[in-house]
């Protein structure tokens, strides 16, 4: 790629190696001794279908991973209590993770779910997004999800988990997911570079 740059901008090679290792250190491109360089793929999720990070991961953008940070009880966080109008007696598993993708860690997850009285807390997280546990280990039935996208920048521990700088945009999204009984399960909240993920969904018109 470097010889094919310089020859149609007309530029050193220098020039070109330069921008090129900086556009590898923002994850625009992967440079890999003696694969050369290309540039770095983004993923696409649907937001109108609820998938498991499994299922994401054969869609034609993968490979996806879910690599888990930290996972412990939290009790009853007041905030969380809320969202999840969480009952008496139940508690809040908190779950916090990388993703990963095309080897570039591309968004920061925070799940908090919902466990009751008869559930264990005995869960193993590791690869496992909520939606995987709430299925596979504690047996729930899923309902209907409310999300919410928006935008924030990043802070500095997040900064430093996704290699971006302090400051910069991030996509901010959060999903409030329910059982088939209407009640809320998890919370999640995700911090996702913008430049390597896009979105897609299915609208229709109502009258």
């Amino acid at each position: 790629m470097e010889h094919e740059l310089t020859e149609a901008l007309s530029a050193s090679r220098s020039t070109v190696r330069a921008v090129l290792q900086q556009l590898a250190r923002e994850g625009l491109v992967t440079r890999e001794p003696k694969k050369g360089t290309r540039a770095a793929g983004s993923l696409l999720l649907p937001i109108d279908e609820l998938k498991t990070m499994d299922q994401l991961a054969r869609e034609p953008s993968a490979p996806l991973e879910t690599r888990t940070i930290e996972c412990r009880p939290v009790g009853r966080p007041p905030v969380v209590c809320d969202r999840l109008r969480l009952p008496d007696g139940w508690d809040v598993l908190m779950i916090e993770s990388l993703m990963v993708h095309d080897g570039i860690t591309i968004g920061v997850t925070v799940g908090y779910i919902a466990v009751s009285e008869s559930q264990s807390h005995d869960i193993d997280v590791e690869g496992q997004d909520v939606i995987a546990i709430l299925e596979r280990q504690l047996g729930i039935r899923i309902g209907p999800s409310r999300t919410t996208v928006g935008a924030v920048t990043a802070d500095e521990q997040t900064a430093d988990l996704m290699s971006v700088d302090v400051g910069a945009p991030l996509i901010w999204l959060e999903d409030v997911l329910e059982d088939h009984n209407g009640q809320p399960r998890a919370l999640s909240q995700l911090r996702l570079r913008g430049d390597r993920v896009a979105f897609s969904a299915m609208a229709r018109r109502t009258t």
